[in-house]
């Protein structure tokens, strides 16, 4: 029974924990996906799409496709009170403005605090950086280099074109890298500052039902000179770094797992020592010692099956139950936190990977018992 619980406690602590990094990979998408599409196409080579209004139209007609828009974005120069930054530069058609609705803490998106003037809404990040007042008449001065046209070498000045945004709103995902540095502007904004017409560095898709359809879709109607990636693609630095801290982990839990299953050496050890004189009555039956020793090997599964068994029921539960009913909560202050329990997203495409490091590590421990 201890050999058996001893298996049983890795194997389920093996589940519950690549549940909390499915949890956090889950988090982590949803973070993202709250500004970012689900799929975007970008050119193959070279920084813009030509016609990009027109092939926007053309996928957003097809019915796999629920919506498509082009988004302009460059890296600009973001300067207020004489504090600078330098800031991803996001030009958004009007379509996407409710994307903000529910992730702007401070002020209202899209509303003009300051008539006149083109509203805009920036990161929590850059607006702590520029300590900029939101729903104000302070603005924002952006400033890019110019793509075209003469530049005087007198006046550096002209080497670059300059705008004015009033803050309507900060918004916060939670997430590096969409706090850090982003300005969203009117995309006529954004496309008179890059001096572009009727182009786009990037084209927002989100599929109708199936992403993959929408994908085979987009990539025929777009053609070889432009790619379609998807949302794990775009942020693959991010979501690989959870991956690789999942199967570390899945693996220093394995050779805790291992540890355990050294009980089943000690007990079929002694098992094999109390036993010994029924042992010897089956030689004189005529048992052979390879007769004997199966008898032992069988009791070694046994422990490995049941404690593996019951671990992975009893992770599935736990992991199960914290999903959906959060019973681990964060420590902190509720209020300044975003989550309030541990992110957990039970998969049962983990449980074979489980029970096969369980079962090779107990069958192992019961070869290396039952040499004797």
């Amino acid at each position: 029974m201890v050999a058996m619980g001893g298996i049983a406690l890795a194997t389920a602590a093996l589940v519950v924990v690549m549940s909390v990094f499915n949890g956090f990979h889950s988090l982590i998408s949803e973070r993202l996906s709250a500004l970012e599409p689900p799929l975007t196409a970008i050119a193959a080579q070279g920084k813009t799409i030509a016609s990009a209004d027109s092939l926007a139209a053309i996928l957003q007609a097809d019915p796999a496709i629920a919506k498509a828009s082009p988004v302009i974005e460059e890296r600009a120069l973001a300067i207020h009170n004489g504090r600078q930054q330098a800031v991803r530069l996001r030009g958004i058609r009007q379509e996407l403005y409710g994307m903000f609705d529910s992730i702007c803490p401070a002020g209202i998106p899209w509303q003009e605090y300051y008539p006149g003037r083109t509203p805009g809404v920036v990161s929590v990040g850059t607006a702590n950086a520029l300590e900029l007042p939101i729903g104000s008449e302070q603005l924002l001065e952006l400033y890019m280099p110019r793509r075209v046209g003469r530049i005087n070498p007198a006046n550096p000045i002209t080497a670059f074109r300059a705008d004015t945004i009033a803050p309507s709103a900060a918004y916060i995902v939670n997430q590096a890298e969409l706090d850090a540095d982003i300005v969203y502007v009117p995309y006529s904004t954004a496309a008179n500052l890059m001096q572009l017409n009727n182009e786009a560095t990037e084209i927002y898709i989100y599929p109708a039902e199936s992403q993959t359809a929408a994908i085979e879709t987009a990539q025929r109607i777009l053609g070889p000179d432009i790619k379609v990636e998807t949302l794990l693609q775009r942020q693959g630095v991010t979501f690989q770094i959870v991956n690789m801290e999942k199967w570390m982990t899945f693996l220093l839990l394995g050779f805790i797992l291992l540890i355990a299953s050294f009980n089943i050496i000690s007990s079929l050890s002694l098992l094999i020592i109390e036993k010994e004189p029924n042992a010897a009555m089956l030689r004189a039956l005529g048992a052979t010692d390879g007769n004997i020793r199966n008898i032992y090997t069988i009791v070694g599964v046994l422990i490995t099956g049941i404690g593996t068994l019951s671990g992975l029921v009893g992770g599935t539960a736990l992991s199960l139950g914290q999903q959906h009913f959060g019973w681990v909560k964060l420590v902190g202050n509720s209020a300044e936190l975003s989550i309030q329990a541990y992110p957990v997203q039970f998969q049962a495409l983990d449980l074979p990977a489980v029970a096969a490091m369980a079962l090779i590590a107990g069958l192992v421990t019961t070869v290396i018992a039952t040499r004797r």
